[in-house]
């Protein structure tokens, strides 16, 4: 029985060698370190300009590229968020050294500030809602009916 108990524990010790030692690993596992110079990824943008770019997002084939009015759109939107971030950071750099009749005003205009964002926003998304429902009438052909239980009345489901 002891023996059992021994031949037991050994062969346990034997199985968590291997997976022990893979663990600790001698040395640097980053390959930078090992190469000897520094890698990055490939078709990196370089580009150093403060004007707002937007997220870089490698081709894909099932991921086609956004039309051009989207992407205009996007770094419109990406330049008005950058001008309110900034005014709002300046208006809280105020408010930090500001005397308490400051104070007031400057709360004022941070929400002035906001209600013109929001309102910014409240109007983009009407506009967007406009769109869609401008596509919904275009496209009557196209829309799912529950009804219908699918997209062309005419063609019937296997089994009907």
């Amino acid at each position: 029985m002891k023996n059992l108990n021994l031949l037991a524990v050994g062969l346990g010790l034997w199985l968590l060698l291997p997976s022990v030692s893979a663990q600790v690993i001698l040395g640097s596992t980053n390959i930078a370190d090992r190469v000897g110079r520094i890698i990055l990824p490939n078709r990196m943008p370089f580009d150093t300009s403060p004007a707002p770019t937007l997220g870089f997002r490698p081709p894909r084939p099932e991921r086609p590229d956004l039309p051009l009015d989207i992407r205009q759109r996007l770094l419109q939107f990406e330049k008005h968020r950058k001008v309110y971030l900034d005014q709002q950071e300046a208006l809280l750099r105020k408010l930090r050294g500001a005397s308490e009749a400051d104070r007031g005003r400057i709360r004022a205009q941070l929400h002035g500030l906001r209600d013109q964002w929001l309102e910014q926003a409240r109007s983009f998304r009407e506009e967007a809602r406009a769109r869609i429902r401008e596509l919904q009438d275009e496209l009557p052909k196209y829309r799912w009916d529950p009804k219908e239980g699918a997209l062309d009345p005419n063609r019937k489901r296997r089994g009907d």
